[in-house]
């Protein structure tokens, strides 16, 4: 392992809390590289070369003059893995600083150690990343099967077992994406939540948060959903639309696209855990085309205004709720039966259709089904 500046600077910072004196740290070159002391940094420390060179538990300078670019005070090797990685200096008299330079040099090398053990899991988990983003977006598996098991066994990903899909978006109330700090400190909340979960992995894109389970029941990783539901809405103030794939056997790739069909549903409905359902026609409505969809819209109230057109909506979405009656519709909407009578007449000359027939309430549902989804309303 290598000491960088910034990792240096790190440790620097935390042992100045706890002592007064001036502390460097020199890297194998024996040039400082951090220190309380800012003049000092970029210079040699002739010290320090001397462990290094000469690979000795401790250098005590008892004057400015012994070693060029170094004073008076103790220094010790920093050991990584049983190699001195660099040294760590503490400036003052050897009655100030001798009882200390045991401490900060097993503080600095703990301090290492979980710097270490931070990089190990950030690099740990990139590689995680790029595995699962691989397997599900592109064709790893296919391409490269024994490259593919090889690297699965050694990130502790079990590929064999059949998957369920959790996707997730973060908006703002105003519905636009969060910021990217934010949505990278909803990852580590999340991912740290996961680790309970035996085989549940979290990835980003750009817009998206991809959970990735082994084969559970409905009603399990609905309660998950509400998990991550809960903890998102309490602790990052924002909204959280949520799409789950079926419980059925199918390739991973496959299960991406039903869940994120049920996230596109989430986000045009008013219920925001959706599961993908074969039989739910709202899913396939989200999938339809935009321009067809306002095709559908355009052909069914010609040369009509958008908010005419969401009025007519409301009206024959209250009428359809209130299984067609027209007592119990012309209630909920607050007018005068007559009045309702006289707006569903008008849709009639409108579309050509008569919405208080069964045989064409189809066509009026899934227009209503079709307007929401285009987020007009």
């Amino acid at each position: 392992m290598l000491l960088s500046k910034h990792v240096a600077e790190q440790i620097v910072s935390q042992l100045s809390k706890v002592v007064e004196q001036h502390i460097n740290i020199m890297d194998i070159q024996g040039m400082i590289i951090s220190s309380t002391d800012p003049l000092r940094i970029g210079t040699h420390h002739g010290g320090a070369q001397k462990i290094i060179d000469e690979k000795l538990p401790e250098l005590m300078i008892d004057s400015d003059q012994s070693y060029i670019g170094a004073k008076s005070g103790i220094n010790l090797p920093i050991e990584f893995n049983g190699e001195i990685i660099g040294v760590i200096g503490m400036t003052g008299h050897y009655d100030q600083v001798y009882k200390y330079g045991q401490i900060i040099k097993k503080m600095t090398e703990i301090l290492l150690l979980d710097t270490y053990k931070r990089e190990q899991y950030i690099i740990e988990q990139k590689a995680k990343d790029r595995f699962l983003e691989e397997w599900i977006f592109g064709r790893y598996e296919t391409n490269h099967p024994n490259e593919f098991q090889q690297r699965a066994i050694s990130l502790g990903i079990d590929v064999k077992s059949p998957k369920r899909i959790l996707v997730f978006s973060v908006r703002t109330s105003d519905g636009k994406l969060m910021d990217d700090q934010i949505q990278t400190d909803i990852s580590h909340r999340i991912r740290n939540f996961l680790k309970q979960i035996q085989q549940a992995f979290l990835f980003r894109t750009a817009t998206l948060f991809i959970c990735v389970f082994n084969q559970i029941e409905d009603k399990e990783i609905l309660k998950i959903a509400e998990e991550i539901d809960t903890t998102v809405k309490k602790q990052f103030k924002c909204q959280i639309f949520i799409g789950i794939d079926s419980n059925e056997l199918k390739p991973i790739t496959v299960s991406f696209k039903n869940a994120n069909a049920a996230l596109q549903l989430s986000l045009k409905s008013s219920q925001s855990i959706n599961i993908f359902d074969t039989l739910n026609f709202d899913i396939y409505i989200t999938r339809m085309n935009l321009a067809d969809r306002m095709h559908f819209i355009e052909t069914l109230f010609p040369n009509i205004k958008l908010d005419e057109v969401k009025e007519f909506m409301h009206i024959l979405k209250v009428f359809y709720q209130s299984e067609g009656s027209i007592n119990a519709a012309s209630e909920a909407l607050f007018i005068h039966k007559n009045t309702l009578q006289y707006r569903l007449s008008k849709i009639q000359t409108i579309t050509g259709y008569d919405p208080r027939k069964m045989s064409k309430a189809y066509l009026f549902m899934v227009a209503i089904k079709i307007f929401e989804s285009i987020n007009l309303g």
